[in-house]
């Protein structure tokens, strides 16, 4: 299912189906594994004025890219069990990464910004999971 509010709707490939108290969410769609994934206004209230690319349409058309079909998947440094962070190339020197609490049900966006790698390969042992 994808569900996505915010001038969003002309995402080429997409279906978007309306739900309950539209005016919560920035999207809502199935990630690449089945699971339902929820980016909140609230929490994008609170992150776009520390990552002003939240406030530009193609970067969250790519974030919804980047969920459903991500480059790559590792597990969070803090958070190993309970969170993972996604990854998709946004630019020739830049990725849009997504971190994604997978302990609720639905799943919930923590944060989602540019960047320029992919931090995770930093620390020792974490796994790649996608």
């Amino acid at each position: 299912m994808w569900v996505c509010y915010g001038g969003l709707a002309q995402v080429e490939r997409y279906t978007f189906m309306p739900i309950k108290n539209v005016e919560d969410y920035i999207f809502r769609l199935d990630d690449y594994r089945g699971k339902e994934v929820l980016f909140t206004k609230e929490k994008w209230e609170k992150k776009r004025f520390r990552h002003p690319e939240l406030n530009k349409s193609a970067f969250l058309k790519c974030l919804l890219r980047t969920i459903a079909d991500p480059d790559e998947v590792w597990e969070d440094y803090e958070d190993r069990e309970n969170k993972r962070c996604y990854y998709k190339k946004y630019s020739s020197v830049s990725y849009a990464k997504i971190v994604v609490s997978i302990a609720s049900n639905p799943c919930v966006v923590i944060t989602a910004y540019e960047i320029s790698g992919i931090k995770e390969t930093n620390y020792f042992g974490l796994r790649r999971v996608r």
